[in-house]
């Protein structure tokens, strides 16, 4: 059994999506003055590794804490379909892969664009799903779909909604790393911070490999 982690590290200072605070992380305790060591941290909501609730583009969608366990946890696939900058996902490149986009599968899709992470292109220049594969992949009926994208596409707003729609309900998880040590088939675990009412969580997301 082996364990891969999928998440980037949480840095003082890192980047985030295009209007989301920046990662500040202050120290207001230490051991000589408090007798331990703390820290005050402010982020958004989607802060590198992250996954997204309904509640992130419907007010009447599902918040974390309304989202039951087994979605961010189970048996899992990774597709390897490379792309290069500013490069669309295609529905054609997704039937490729039909006889794994089954109803209630975990799918994580590996485009190489997780080598990004931490430069400036990673927010701007990533690949993206077409809204025609968007929409095919919410009548596969996924449960969840990883990404090391910052975000289904770069034109953001309607694949979200396709995805996290009440009658779809398609767990993001979005910016993973590390995909290229993962082999076809594992165990994906990725539980949010239990934050109540909200639309999103960082998460530490790991593949379980046997």
């Amino acid at each position: 059994m082996k364990l891969i982690d999928l998440s980037h590290p949480l840095l003082d200072g890192a980047p985030a999506f295009p209007g989301d605070p920046i990662l500040t992380v202050t120290q207001c305790g230490r051991l000589a003055t408090h007798d331990c060591n703390t820290a005050q941290i402010l982020m958004g909501t989607h802060q590198g590794t992250h996954l997204d609730a309904m509640f992130h583009c419907f007010d009447d969608g599902r918040a974390l804490d309304r989202m039951p366990l087994d979605w961010f946890y189970g048996p899992a696939r990774c597709l390897r379909i490379p792309k290069q900058p500013n490069e669309l996902i295609t529905e054609q490149d997704l039937r490729r892969h039909e006889s794994f986009l089954t109803r209630d599968s975990k799918i994580i899709l590996n485009t190489g664009w997780h080598y990004q992470f931490g430069k400036s292109c990673f927010y701007t220049d990533q690949p993206s799903l077409t809204v025609e594969a968007a929409r095919y992949l919410a009548a596969r009926g996924l449960r969840l779909l990883g990404m090391d994208m910052p975000s289904p596409a770069q034109q953001w707003v309607e694949p979200h909604r396709i995805l996290l729609s009440q009658e779809v309900e398609m767990v993001l998880v979005e910016a993973l790393a590390n995909l290229d040590a993962l082999p076809a088939e594992f165990t994906f675990i990725g539980f949010p911070l239990n934050f109540q009412g909200c639309d999103g969580s960082p998460i530490r997301a790991v593949a379980l490999c046997l």
